[in-house]
């Protein structure tokens, strides 16, 4: 047994044991919007019928539409770039060009087929609609020639917020086979993993990794300090099930990312404000789901009464049945049995529509479209993007801030630790600089889109106002207006030429220009001559004196 395994486990309990309630929310949450994810609180085996218990789908294609809608309007292309996030320094036309191939060959690292970047993501995009909260981290292959992305079941995961309420301390529930513990840590493994590496190879013993700052640990051990000086935080793996330190080692960088859609000030978990506005309405659209099948059962075969004596077996409702009953002459049938009526399915029908509109506003699937543009006026446009922005904000912000960026960015500071990375031919003004990163997304097409109109629209004034005043277009950067338009269109850096090359050129085209203006101007001088000469002669012909 290990001391320090030992107060780590037991710090992990009871985080463990704080977020119980919290798991019951989700599970209550997977149940009715993401069925698959139904084990917060139960165990589900495979054969299992995910669904039991739902009666309308709704719900869970209303999270499937906007989970998948991440993926499809956040990560397409090249959607994200490595920049400085200072203006000046990062439209430096040779900063610009460093920093697009910077971005190329990091791009290919997360697109690495064996990095497993977009399954990761694709998993926790539906954590992250669904609960607010989904757990990936970010690492080295085992073989260490590959960056490696996993998203974790938030289950299974605890953790602690700093000062500046950041997470930096995670721990993680896991089951190895004795199998593999063995092989993994031999001579390190409890004599029990032995013997059932032994006998029953494939039996699991709980395992906790553990991430956490280097100073928390050991803070007071100078030797372990030392050894750990380049390394801010921890890794360690630890047997749950005996307390003991299977290993340890330092990393550079916090690898777990744990983003947060909506947060509050006194809670480490995070939530999703499109299942927790839209709850009561899951739960009641299954009700009502359920009722108005029983209600379109009995529309299309209803309840039916008969006199006791006379119906005494089953009536044979089915088609081309005979039922046979014997009458008097003077009975009725239709007094001695009956058809119960049932109620108004069309009524029902219009409550469960508003229901799924309910729903569909929660989700935001009626807003997260970019408004078609082509045949508007520039005004039309610039007020249709601002509805799109106002509607869009409050989902893709959070996203890019608090889930692409920390992802990137601990992605980015392994690879600069791995050698992974080529910064020889870095401009000197990026070498102090501080990396960050932004993204090409519906806003910043929306953003590009109205500067573009802008663009048109202050042409047209300007071509207007120079009718009247030829010197007001003089008064504005026509190359500037440009150079910004071309860039909200969403050019590449490669377009633009370095400030130096372009001043360069402008002066030889301007040369160039001075020797044509001249060669035109010699050439009119000696047409002029010509045609002087011309008229001497002509006039001497004539006999007119010519002096």
């Amino acid at each position: 047994m290990d001391s320090r395994a030992k107060s780590l486990c037991q710090i992990g309990s009871s985080l463990f044991s704080k977020k119980q309630q919290y798991d019951s929310l989700c599970q209550d949450i997977a149940e009715n919007y993401y069925p698959l994810r139904s084990d917060f609180t139960r165990t589900l085996e495979l054969g299992d019928d995910f669904a039991t218990g739902l009666m309308e789908s709704y719900p869970v294609q209303a999270r499937e539409t906007l989970g998948n809608s991440i993926n499809a309007m956040l990560r397409q292309g090249d959607w994200f770039a490595i920049k400085t996030g200072v203006e000046e320094v990062d439209e430096n036309p040779s900063n610009a060009r460093w920093l697009e191939a910077a971005t190329k060959r990091y791009r290919r690292l997360v697109y690495d087929r064996r990095a497993n970047f977009t399954a990761a993501t694709i998993e926790a995009d539906h954590d992250w609609v669904t609960f607010g909260n989904p757990v990936l981290s970010v690492g080295e292959s085992p073989t260490r020639d590959h960056m490696l992305f996993n998203a974790w079941h938030p289950k299974d995961c605890a953790w602690m917020l700093n000062d500046i309420g950041k997470v930096d301390h995670l721990q993680r529930k896991m089951k190895m086979t004795a199998r593999n513990l063995n092989r993994k840590y031999k001579g390190k493994v409890h004599a029990d993993i032995v013997q059932a590496a032994e006998k029953d190879p494939s039996k699991e013993f709980n395992i906790r990794h553990v991430v956490l700052p280097m100073e928390e640990l050991y803070g007071d051990d100078k030797a372990m300090r030392r050894k750990f000086a380049k390394s801010p935080y921890l890794s360690l793996y630890i047997d749950a099930d005996h307390d003991d330190l299977l290993g340890e080692g330092g990393l550079p960088v916090f690898t777990y990312v744990v983003p947060r859609w909506r947060t509050l000030s006194h809670i480490a978990q995070g939530f999703s404000p499109a299942t927790i506005n839209s709850l009561p309405d899951g739960r009641m659209i299954q009700s009502m789901a359920r009722i108005l099948l029983e209600q379109g059962e009995k529309a299309v075969d209803p309840p039916t009464i008969g006199k006791g004596d006379i119906f005494r077996d089953a009536i044979n409702l089915y088609a081309g049945g005979h039922t046979h009953v014997d009458l008097t002459d003077d009975d009725d049938i239709r007094k001695v049995f009956q058809t119960i009526e049932s109620g108004n399915v069309s009524i029902g029908m219009e409550m469960k529509q508003d229901v799924r509109e309910m729903i569909a506003e929660a989700f935001l699937l009626n807003k997260l479209f970019l408004p078609d543009t082509r045949e508007m006026t520039a005004y039309e446009t610039s007020q249709r993007v601002a509805e799109f922005r106002r509607a869009a904000l409050p989902f893709f912000g959070p996203i890019e801030s608090e889930y692409h960026l920390p992802l990137l960015d601990v992605g980015f500071q392994l690879a600069i630790h791995n050698q992974q990375m080529d910064f020889g031919d870095m401009p000197d003004e990026l070498e102090d600089a501080d990396t960050t990163f932004t993204f090409e997304s519906p806003l910043n097409t929306a953003e590009g889109r109205a500067l573009v109109a802008s663009f048109q629209e202050s042409v047209q004034i300007l071509a207007g106002s120079s009718q009247f005043d030829d010197t007001i277009p003089a008064t504005m950067d026509f190359a500037k207006m440009t150079k910004d338009a071309v860039k909200g269109t969403g050019a590449p850096a490669d377009w633009f030429k370095d400030e130096v090359e372009a001043t360069e050129e402008a002066d030889r085209q301007k040369q160039v220009d001075n020797l044509a203006a001249a060669a035109a101007m010699l050439q009119t001088g000696a047409s002029v001559g010509q045609q002087v000469g011309d008229a001497a002669q002509s006039l001497k012909a004539a006999g007119v004196p010519v002096v």
